[in-house]
């Protein structure tokens, strides 16, 4: 059985995948907050997860939607990613799947996608086989999104939704790619969609909906 090292461990992605896989690899998490549900090993330092863990393959699902409490984009992008890679070289694994997200490019306009582009190039250079995941919107239970928009529903009486248009993919959907990234059935950059297209203002009807609102 394979073992896995899972970084970002108390988050919506990484919590998912663990339960839905449990019984297909040996995983061993990581939580820079101590935190988790699961029942597996679970390290805040990151050198201990590996020397202990001695992982044959990383998934990385570390990254903030937002900066706050004291979390920047270019850290949780860009700074963990060249540690995590540098620890993966220096313990020899095998292979890496990254999370990053859609629309990442070199010639971003945003700080988010430019730090995740950052991180890519860390990941390509590494020398260590890998898949590079580029999600859409990622729906699940769990996802924060949902929460965001129940806090503000409770607070406003409407809701303002950017005119934008996304392609969600399940949490479901991106595991099976997660799986295929480990089992070396897929390697480098994908961008991952949904089939359906929604303005975020069905978006965010259809989440009022799921939540009684």
């Amino acid at each position: 059985m394979k073992r896995v090292l899972v970084t970002g461990a108390s988050g919506f992605i990484a919590t998912h995948l663990v339960k839905a896989l449990k019984g297909e690899y040996s995983f061993v998490l990581f939580s820079r907050k101590g935190q988790s549900n699961l029942d597996f090993p679970l390290y805040s330092d990151l050198e201990e997860a590996f020397r202990e863990g001695k992982p044959e393959v990383v998934v990385n699902t570390v990254g903030v939607l937002k900066e706050e409490g004291g979390a920047s984009y270019y850290e949780a992008h860009y700074e963990f990613t060249k540690r995590l890679v540098e620890l993966a070289r220096k313990f020899k694994v095998k292979k890496i799947v990254h999370l990053s997200a859609l629309g990442t490019s070199k010639e971003a306009d945003n700080l988010y996608h430019k730090t995740k582009w950052l991180g890519e190039e860390v990941i390509r250079s590494s020398g260590i086989p890998y898949l590079i995941l580029r999600p859409s919107i990622v729906l699940g239970e769990g996802q924060k999104l949902y929460e965001e928009i129940l806090k503000l529903s409770e607070l406003l009486p409407i809701l303002v939704a950017p005119k934008m248009k996304v392609q969600p993919v399940s949490v479901e959907e991106l595991i099976l790619k997660i799986r295929d990234g480990i089992e070396c059935k897929l390697r480098g950059t994908v961008e991952l969609c949904g089939e359906e297209v929604l303005t975020m203002k069905e978006l965010f009807e259809r989440a009022l909906a799921e939540l009684g609102i």
